[in-house]
């Protein structure tokens, strides 16, 4: 295939097997568009990925949570597939209330609280023409004992400390309730990206635009298309793990210090059955206390995954980085004990095995997912914009309403093919 002069290996490449990079390749391959997707990675799925090996049993070591199920772009395709999806457990467990919904109805009115003050500051720069915004730690409650721990769960699934949330980016984010996979987050999007042309292993270095048409190099030889859809993600992006020339612009730049990756893991934990004595799927809390710097030492329990035995400790922020500095069996011990503390030090004796991610320290994707910074809510949609006509985005950083998500990377990866389809129907490039 030419045109004007360029000899093209096919009309559109994909960085990236990520959520956004199968949806992206998917649609474009039923288009009859011939398009290949090259990962680095010796696997596909990115930051959503179901392992078998360490447990014998399914760990999602990234995302676990089906969000926003009503919504949410996996929840249809997965019930299609045959797999086992179910809601999770309304509520959960608070170690040491007597009345549970305590703590979450201090979760719901900091919710209330950050939404307010989101119409606030939307009033406030209506009139002056300015944006405005504020972080999470702004945004004041008085529960008592419990209300540092509310506003630290509310926190948890940020992945940030909540000096580094925006107030706005947060009340953009579509609620609903949330389902799980039997079989695992990752397995579902594997199975739903069979048969598509994916090359693993094969890690791109430069995006170079030509007038007639782009060339991919990657670490493997290279590649030359009419088009390319980055999805790689923000932390890469930042970091210029690929070099773009044209160089990215100066408001995509400034873009990328406002929206930046967070941290999210999980220290899993596999007990004989019945050591946890909840039932499948329980989140469990507990009482969190600030350091000298205003952050918590600890995270949450989601426990007895699927009846597997397997319970994950769920940190995020700065705590979880320091966990992933200090290594792996740092996360496992402090769960471990944690869990002591709460049940009684026999569930050292049920405890079997354990593994810690580090999404961090993952020289692909460099976090765990992206989050915007106070004043960044609004670069999200910069981040969204083409690049040299020929260069598009897609990921989760890019979505509003379902940021953080599988499912707004799936929906970023879908728009980022639309707008290549159509610039290749009107002969744009």
């Amino acid at each position: 295939m030419t045109t004007k002069g360029m000899v093209f290996d096919c009309d559109v490449v994909v960085v990236g097997a990520g959520a956004a990079g199968l949806a992206a390749t998917g649609l474009l391959r039923a288009s009859d568009c011939n398009v290949l997707c090259v990962e680095a990675a010796d696997r596909i799925g990115g930051r959503v990925h179901t392992d078998t090996a360490i447990f014998g049993v399914p760990f999602d070591m990234g995302a676990h949570w089906l969000h926003n199920e009503h919504i949410n772009a996996f929840k249809a395709p997965g019930l299609a597939l045959g797999l086992d999806l179910y809601p999770a457990p309304k509520g959960g467990v608070t170690h040491g209330l007597a009345n549970d919904a305590t703590l979450w109805d201090a979760v719901d009115d900091l919710y209330a609280a950050g939404m307010q003050a989101a119409q606030e500051d939307a009033e406030a720069a209506a009139k002056s023409g300015q944006p405005t915004d504020r972080s999470l730690a702004d945004i004041r409650l008085d529960h008592g004992d419990w209300s540092f721990t509310a506003r630290m769960m509310f926190a948890l699934s940020l992945g940030r400390d909540l000096p580094d949330i925006s107030v706005q980016d947060t009340s953009s984010w579509a609620g609903g309730d949330d389902w799980f996979c039997r079989q695992g987050f990752g397995h579902l999007v594997a199975r739903l990206a069979e048969g598509l042309p994916v090359r693993l292993s094969t890690p791109v270095t430069d995006i170079q635009v030509q007038p007639d048409g782009v060339k991919v190099k990657t670490r493997a030889g290279e590649i030359r298309a009419r088009a390319v859809i980055v999805t790689a993600s923000v932390g890469v992006l930042a970091e210029d793990v690929i070099r773009f020339d044209p160089p990215l612009d100066t408001d995509r730049r400034r873009a990328l210090d406002y929206i930046t990756m967070g941290d999210y893991n999980h220290a899993a934990l596999m007990f004989k059955p019945g050591t946890i004595p909840t039932d499948p799927d329980i989140w469990l809390t507990y009482q969190l206390h600030p350091n000298s710097a205003g952050i918590a030492q600890g995270g949450g329990f989601l426990c007895n995954i699927a009846g597997t035995g397997l319970t994950a400790f769920e940190t995020s922020g700065s705590f979880s980085r320091d966990l992933q500095a200090a290594g792996p069996k740092a996360a496992i011990e402090h769960g471990l004990d944690t869990l002591a503390g709460i049940f009684g030090s026999g569930v050292k004796q049920g405890f079997l095995k354990g593994h810690a991610t580090a999404w961090r320290n993952e020289p692909f994707t460099r976090g765990s997912y992206a989050g915007a910074r106070p004043g960044g809510h609004g670069y999200r949609k910069v981040l969204a914009r083409a690049h040299a006509e020929r260069v598009h985005f897609a990921g989760e950083a890019l979505n509003i309403g379902q940021q953080c998500t599988v499912s707004g990377a799936h929906l970023e990866g879908l728009r980022a093919a639309h707008e290549v389809m159509a610039a290749l129907r009107s002969s744009a490039f």
